[in-house]
């Protein structure tokens, strides 16, 4: 079979792509270690994701196993001591040096009376940070923003080509695809050692995501648009849950604990790890419900019924004809849509955050094709100008 078509077409192609990954993590870890104590939760879990995301390419052989460490504070000055004050300036109490006092009782309490007055007219001053802190600040966020958004690119492309292929081209038989399979899930895919026959090409390449380009400021789904089984189960962990660091934080601990959907499979699965598992997520509320859809989603993506390899997510039932996934409803079907086949340009979600998502993915489509038809005409115009100039 000829290459996959996608932004990464050799392995000269892939290995400049995860050599650029790694510059990105760099970059990004410099930016938050200049000013660690001074960053938001967010842009701290922003800089956690990007370690973990490294971590995977890492586990997939794509990139250089050692990650860049973030960059030391530089030394503070040290303050510059006053000179000590004289004791006989220092302040002391009237009425131990036997002084009369300068007010009176009616003086001190005409003096609160018109303090009263005065902050029942005009609110409490909030205090402004300086320019300068503005203007540093602002620039700490733009390049964690754009390191953010070119390591997302970057690993896109490198997650894009075939692992098991030297030059870039798709596998050519059925077992060089289900080695494609094991690189990226797991030893337990399709059942494992001894499993039915199954069309492993069909499971593959039906599994493999396509997600658009990032966002200037990445949603949660976007930072696993790039792998199927942990866009679901990313959006069954999120789902219902207010509290962002929450979210953060045990989505983050159940992908350190189960990378791929082989490794809850033997966990959870066939060692009954379900306490461990409680553990990392209880925090979000409904824990048997999440189990169970969690469950559900490993099943369908690892262990597929014989003779329904292809992998599909829809709200219609199987019974039907469809490829429900017990726990998987509109929001979750939608995230799948948008980030694993980037059919955001035209999808009307129904979340909030989808919909700002696919606004800003149908204005960058048309923005794209008008930047085509305009590069077509001009390239049109070049080729009449050559024939007329041949004539």
């Amino acid at each position: 079979r000829g290459k996959r078509c996608g932004p990464v077409c050799s392995r000269g192609c892939a290995v400049r792509a995860a050599a650029a990954t790694s510059s990105s993590l760099t970059v990004a870890y410099r930016a938050g270690g200049a000013a660690m104590d001074e960053l938001s939760e967010y842009e701290l879990q922003r800089l956690e994701h990007i370690r973990r995301n490294h971590e995977m390419l890492v586990r997939l052989g794509l990139v250089d196993p050692t990650p860049a460490a973030p960059q030391q504070k530089a030394p503070r000055k040290p303050r510059t001591k006053l000179p000590p004050v004289p004791p006989e300036s220092l302040r002391r109490s009237s009425r131990v040096r036997d002084l009369k006092p300068e007010y009176t009782k009616e003086t001190i309490d005409q003096f609160g009376d018109d303090l009263d007055r005065q902050a029942a007219r005009r609110s409490p001053a909030k205090k402004r940070p300086r320019p300068e802190e503005d203007a540093d600040e602002a620039a700490l966020r733009r390049e964690i923003d754009a390191s953010t958004v070119a390591f997302l690119t970057e690993a896109r492309e490198a997650m894009s080509r075939y692992l098991t292929s030297a030059d870039g081209a798709a596998p050519a038989t059925a077992d060089a695809w289900r080695e494609e399979a094991v690189r990226r899930w797991g030893s337990l895919v399709g059942g494992g050692a001894g499993a039915p026959a199954r069309d492993w090409e069909a499971f593959v390449t039906t599994r493999l995501s396509k997600p658009p380009p990032p966002s200037p400021e990445p949603l949660l789904q976007e930072w696993y648009a790039a792998d199927m089984w942990q866009l679901l189960c990313c959006c069954v962990l999120m789902s219902r849950v207010s509290s962002w660091e929450t979210k953060h934080r045990c989505i983050s601990a159940f992908f350190a604990a189960y990378p791929t959907p082989s490794a809850f499979q033997a966990e959870v699965v066939q060692r009954g790890q379900v306490d461990a598992l409680r553990g990392l997520v209880n925090s979000l509320g409904l824990f048997d419900d999440r189990l169970k859809s969690l469950l559900a989603i490993t099943t369908a993506f690892l262990l597929p019924a014989e003779g329904e390899d292809a992998f599909a997510v829809d709200l219609k039932k199987r019974e039907q004809g469809g490829h429900k996934i017990h726990g998987v409803g509109e929001f979750g079907w939608h995230s799948w849509l948008i980030f694993c086949r980037d059919m955001g340009a035209t999808l009307k979600a129904s979340d909030e955050a989808l919909k700002s998502f696919c606004r800003w993915r149908a204005k960058r489509h048309k923005l794209a094709t008008a930047e085509g038809a305009a590069a077509g005409e001009a390239a049109e115009a070049a080729a009449d100008d050559g024939a007329g100039a041949a004539g």
